[in-house]
């Protein structure tokens, strides 16, 4: 299967410590485009500022337009590679990821086994650990006995989409040539990792992956204490809800 590292030119040493990881040698770097430098009238020319804002209450940033178009340029490659079927994965990483141990095997299992669903998310952005508890509470899965097996991971749909991050997941063929045919039309205007809006107006439906295979490697988060932190204020609300969202969950993966 086709892999791309998605990273900064600038980014030595974050390419260095991914690719000091097992079964990374056959990744494909993709250069990030760098929008930092950039106008914003010219930004304004790749990227749909006033819709972005309109959708999302605010301003977008130039770091988050440069996330999305890389992100975009990495599915016109798949798309434009003859050898990929319409139906195979590609898998799609930042220079951040850091893999579980059983990576390559899980991910062997996953490729093997009948998913079909155009976005299968393995990884998590801005979280602690690959087991997540925290992910459970505030978007739970199905019972274990609901999800479909692979090798040492589970995989359904969430009660709802989320904004995950783009620190690692799986796109299908198919799913990527969509997203290339909605730009014939309009500019680009949300974020990469809006798989809430992917399933909801673009009917790009998603799956996750638990335990977690990817997470952003802890040595360049330098913000995840005040994550746990901001996770435990407010842990009591949370398990208050978690009950309904266990049971939607559950009622999701049982109609599809």
């Amino acid at each position: 299967m086709n892999k791309y590292l998605i990273s900064l030119d600038k980014d030595n040493q974050r390419r260095e410590l991914f690719f000091s990881q097992k079964n990374t040698a056959d990744f494909q770097v993709f250069s990030a485009i760098n929008t930092m430098q950039v106008e914003w009238d010219e930004l304004a020319e790749q990227f749909d500022l006033a819709q972005f804002e309109r959708h999302y209450g605010r301003k977008v940033t130039k770091g988050e337009i440069g996330c999305t178009l890389s992100h975009l340029n990495v599915y016109r490659l798949i798309v434009e590679d003859d050898a990929v079927l319409e139906d195979d994965y590609a898998l799609v990483c930042e220079d951040d990821a850091l893999f579980a141990a059983n990576f390559q095997q899980n991910l062997t299992a996953l490729l093997a086994s009948d998913c079909s669903v155009p976005i299968l998310l393995i990884g998590q952005s801005k979280i602690a650990d690959f087991y997540a508890g925290e992910l459970e509470i505030n978007y739970p899965i199905a019972f274990s006995f609901l999800c479909r097996k692979a090798g040492e991971v589970r995989y359904a749909y969430p009660y709802k989409s989320y904004f995950a991050g783009t620190v690692g997941y799986l796109i299908k063929k198919s799913a990527a040539r969509g997203f290339l045919k909605r730009l014939e039309a309009e500019k680009p205007f949300w974020l990469a990792d809006d798989f809430r809006l992917f399933e909801t107006k673009f009917a790009v439906s998603n799956q996750v992956v638990r335990p977690l295979m990817v997470i952003e490697n802890p040595q360049l988060v330098s913000n995840l204490e005040a994550v746990r932190g901001s996770q435990a204020n407010n842990l009591v609300k949370k398990l208050l809800k978690y009950p309904l969202k266990k049971l939607m969950a559950i009622r999701r993966n049982l109609g599809k």
